[in-house]
């Protein structure tokens, strides 16, 4: 079925493109709009099938250079600065604009992110989980998929029960099962994970899980990236939901995010996108008063002159919805 589904839309897709319609569509859409784009992994194909990581946030890195490539084509590309002076300083907004932003400042982001950027000439903004970058520590629902693959591939019968108990799972499941229990897990108190999170790790050998495809940037790199026209944001202290933790804890991540990713870059950090893209009017309030200018989402949409400053929308973009310049382009322009 999705197989139909997906061959339905690449049908669609490239109706609408060589018919000049997406065009149209467009230039009506965005006429007085910005589209703000959120990538997260960028990684080579030979390393895909490898990661933890969801399929929802890698784009192949050759298809990323296609896109930044068909972007420029399409768009006028716009830096993080020039948004704020649109939205906050009353600055003309030029039609067809668009913003490339990336969440979590991956590795993969210096390795391969970095190169097509600058060769392309393409602006972009990265926002960092603070407690991630150079700590040598990943998200736990990484580090949860690859100690759960661990289980389920072993033989052991204490590894298939502590599976089955965990995750109500029986060993030999494919990955897309294990994914799914960690999805669900999502929707736990964080002491729940964590307790289950530390299960595993007294269960299974020390350094038996290697994550290091998994891994973040350090701040050395984040700095030379800082030197090519990519600029940074906060993504937070703990990459905790902050709709799911006490407000306390949340004013704590929101605001010293702010200060110690200033104190590593030597920059100001007036942006923020919220973990998950979770906000709602208690967190917007803290990040207005913390000092931020913009906070942004993952809910999809455009960037209007009215739009609200502390909840920006964004089009979430990852292989499975861009393979091609006209999927791409539809989903940019909300189609699909």
């Amino acid at each position: 079925m999705r197989l139909i589904k997906n061959a339905i839309k690449t049908i669609i897709a490239y109706s609408l493109h060589y018919s000049g319609l997406l065009s149209l569509i467009k230039n009506s859409r965005l006429r007085d709009r910005v589209c703000v784009l959120a990538y997260h992994r960028i990684l080579p194909d030979a390393q895909v099938a490898k990661t933890n990581s969801a399929d929802a946030i890698i784009t192949e890195s050759e298809l990323f250079r296609k896109h930044l490539r068909w972007l420029k084509d399409e768009f006028h590309i716009i830096d993080m600065g020039e948004l704020q002076a649109i939205l906050l300083d009353g600055q003309p907004m030029t039609g067809n604009s668009l913003l490339v932003t990336f969440d979590d400042g991956w590795q993969d982001n210096f390795e391969y992110a970095r190169s097509a950027l600058t060769a392309e000439g393409v602006p972009a903004t990265i926002f960092l989980p603070y407690n991630y970058i150079g700590s040598g520590e990943v998200f736990w629902q990484e580090e949860m998929l690859a100690r759960l693959t661990q289980l389920n591939e072993s033989e052991a019968d204490s590894d298939k029960s502590l599976l089955m108990e965990l995750a109500g799972i029986e060993a030999g499941a494919d990955k897309a099962l294990l994914r799914s229990a960690v999805t669900q897990l999502k929707v736990k108190p964080y002491a729940e994970i964590y307790q289950t999170l530390e299960r595993l790790r007294a269960h299974q050998q020390q350094g038996s899980i290697d994550m290091k495809l998994d891994a973040y940037m350090d701040w050395q790199q984040v700095n030379q990236m800082g030197k090519e026209h990519i600029s940074f944001g906060s993504h937070a202290l703990s990459h905790r939901i902050l709709t799911q933790i006490e407000l306390d804890e949340a004013r704590h991540e929101i605001v010293e995010s702010r200060s110690l990713i200033k104190e590593k870059t030597g920059k100001e950090v007036d942006t923020i996108a919220y973990p998950n893209g979770n906000c709602n009017s208690a967190i917007e309030k803290i990040v207005d008063e913390s000092g931020f200018r913009l906070g942004f989402t993952i809910s999809r949409g455009y960037v209007a002159k009215d739009s609200n400053p502390m909840a920006l929308p964004r089009f979430n973009i990852h292989t499975n919805n861009s393979s091609s310049k006209p999927v791409f382009l539809c989903t940019i322009l909300n189609i699909f």
